[in-house]
């Protein structure tokens, strides 16, 4: 099983998502891929559960959360459970939670691009490798909306 998710959490909005997976076979794996923007207060919390039974012996599982912060007032939570009923499993979790630095945003402003379109490219690049894994007509509608939420999110 392999889910990936993105999620944008503007001015106003609480966005509270996850995914949940229960391993019951042999040999199965199973991978949860998240990353979260927040900003203008934004609040972003993801949850994940992962069951592995003790008939799920040799079973794989990894979730990764990442969240980039756009503003000192947003906020991101990640809440991982994990339920583990044998010896036999290799389970892993990973958050990272980040802001954009100053000195990437001065970098990019230093060779001739504004502020705004800094933070942009930078949000964009953060949600790449998720857009890779879309079909391309998603993937551009998503580039869209990231652009919109960055419209103005300077001030």
């Amino acid at each position: 099983m392999e889910f990936t998710g993105i999620t944008f959490a503007g001015k106003g909005q609480n966005l509270d998502t996850g995914a949940k997976v229960v391993h019951k076979g042999e040999n199965t794996s199973s991978y949860i891929n998240t990353k979260s923007i927040s900003k203008d207060g934004g609040i972003s919390t993801f949850r994940s559960s992962v069951v592995i039974g003790k008939e799920a012996k040799n079973s794989k599982s990894a979730v990764s959360c990442e969240s980039l912060m756009l503003d000192a007032i947003s906020r991101s939570d990640t809440i991982p459970a994990m339920d583990i009923r044998t010896n036999d499993a290799d389970v892993g979790h990973e958050a990272q939670i980040g802001r954009i630095s100053d000195e990437a945003i001065f970098y990019l402003m230093s060779r001739g691009i504004s502020e705004e379109e800094a933070k942009s490219m930078i949000v964009s690049g953060f949600a790449d490798n998720v857009s890779k894994e879309l079909p391309l007509e998603y993937a551009l509608e998503m580039n869209n909306l990231i652009q919109l939420e960055m419209q103005g999110s300077i001030g």
